[in-house]
């Protein structure tokens, strides 16, 4: 996982900030446990899906959750299909809410308090009022000295040009080259709904709505914070005394950009915060998905998470390479019907608890059971070009012995002997074609979904292990419901 989880230490008014790389976290007992992913059609574990994504992910589905929530809704309540949304308590653990509630559902999710008196309770209007107040006159000062920003207005109605009844009245709003511009002043009370709707208003008048905040302190984010900050690649603007006066210092507008940048850390990632005074012309601007920031995070996250995956992914090729080899080794060098002196037990033993860690199971004991000693003597003997563990002197003899008394095996043999380049040998020695005859007939026999040498389906993962790629093969036999199945043993 990306970053080490992080004590969740209380804040200010019983607020938390959490890392953003850290596990998001659910509720203990939430209402509603069980979704609809009107996506994929399945139904999902509430706490697994939400526990199964980082902070900083789960905040940006939350968004998009909340803009799709009454038109194509993502999730619906498993109980009585009505739609659900994402919420968080006051420690910033997650769980769903319904969009309404009547008392029909066995899940209740809402409290009984109104917005306006949830927002009468936490907030005093009067004292937010006046920080507002400076925060819009520091855009308008920062605006206003910019040449290239014009019809500059402040708490004027902005009408959709698509529906005369839908209209927004953004605390300011100003035309650039690139087109119309809405600003808005971020509060701890904006509620997420508010949010979702000024962004697809402005997105539907092909115009920009950015988000502007009076200070930031990464080290504490109320959840309205996160809200802007993961779904604006992880960037925070802000306008103060100090971006105002070099606005009109240079006439050109100013503004401090708060951003995260990743770094690796061994193999995982973490990421330090930066801030820089910048011009707001500097930023980039996305109308579709309206972000507006200067550091593009989510790419170079994104490279750096590719980079550990594929040092990752190599470093356990080599493993499973290594450890593929000293099977086969160990094999080799097996006395059969022997007791394995104290050296050969140690080596069974880590070799059945490392390849179990990757989900392939290794008998006790080598010798434990006949279907695994005729397994491995087949992908040896193939391997080797000649017989393994059994006292034959040609390879095709390896064949007849598998197909007689192991025809489990007999598909996993066949791979192997192509995977080794054993065909023309085996073509050689079968000096009467009984083998090629029989090989034929194997075929038929899975061509037309009898079960007769049907893989058994307990040895797959060991023998993906052993030659790799062959389980989706295997499997697709299994089902025995694929047509012209081609004949996974020849003679030629």
């Amino acid at each position: 996982m990306d970053g080490a989880e992080k004590q969740i230490e209380p804040a200010i008014g019983g607020n938390v900030t959490f890392d953003p790389l850290a596990a998001a976290l659910p509720v203990d007992e939430p209402a509603i446990r069980e979704a609809l992913d009107c996506d994929t059609g399945e139904f999902v574990d509430v706490k697994a899906w939400i526990g199964g994504q980082r902070y900083e992910e789960l905040i940006a589905q939350r968004v998009s959750i909340r803009e799709r929530l009454s038109k194509n809704p993502r999730f619906r309540c498993s109980l009585c299909s009505v739609p659900v949304y994402l919420v968080a308590n006051q420690f910033k653990h997650f769980f769903f809410r319904h969009i309404t509630e009547d008392g029909s559902c066995p899940a209740e999710t809402r409290s009984p308090l109104s917005r306006d008196e949830i927002l009468a309770r936490k907030y005093d209007g009067v004292r937010e009022s006046e920080p507002h107040k400076r925060i819009k006159a520091l855009i308008m000062r920062s605006l206003s000295a910019d040449p290239s920003f014009s019809e500059i207005l402040s708490e004027r109605q902005w009408r959709s040009s698509h529906d005369e009844r839908s209209r927004r009245q953004p605390d300011v709003q100003a035309t650039r080259p690139m087109g119309r511009t809405a600003f808005e002043v971020q509060l701890s009370t904006t509620f997420l709904d508010v949010v979702a709707g000024r962004r697809s208003f402005y997105r539907q008048e092909d115009a920009l709505l950015v988000w502007v905040m009076g200070k930031f302190d990464p080290d504490y984010r109320r959840l309205t914070t996160d809200d802007l900050l993961f779904t604006n690649n992880s960037n925070i603007l802000v306008v103060d005394e100090e971006t105002a006066t070099l606005s009109e210092a240079v006439r050109r507008f100013h503004v401090r950009c708060h951003f995260r940048r990743p770094a690796r850390e061994g193999d995982r990632l973490t990421d330090r915060w930066e801030s820089r005074v910048i011009p707001f012309s500097e930023l980039t601007c996305e109308k579709e998905s309206q972000r507006c920031w200067y550091f593009d995070y989510d790419r170079q996250a994104s490279a750096i998470r590719a980079e550990i995956d594929k040092e990752l992914q190599e470093r356990e090729r080599a493993t499973l390479d290594a450890l593929r080899s000293e099977l086969l080794s160990f094999w080799l060098s097996r006395k059969p019907n022997a007791a394995p002196d104290k050296n050969e037990v140690r080596a069974w033993t880590a070799l059945r608890e490392a390849l179990s860690e990757r989900g392939v199971s290794l008998p006790s004991s080598p010798d434990e059971d006949s279907g695994f000693i005729a397994l491995m003597n087949g992908v040896a003997s193939a391997k080797e070009g000649k017989p393994v563990g059994w006292n034959f002197k040609h390879l095709v003899e390896v064949a007849h012995r598998i197909a007689d008394g192991y025809p489990q095996h007999v598909v996993a043999f066949g791979h192997a002997a192509r995977l080794f380049k054993r065909d023309e040998m085996l073509a050689e020695q079968d000096r009467t074609g009984k083998w090629k005859r029989r090989s034929a007939a194997i075929g038929a026999s899975l061509r037309n979904g009898q079960p007769d040498f049907a893989p058994d389906p307990a040895s797959i993962l060991l023998v993906d292990f052993l030659m790799p790629g062959t389980k989706a093969k295997l499997e697709k036999i299994n089902l025995a419901y694929v047509p012209a199945v081609s004949s996974v043993v020849t003679a030629s």
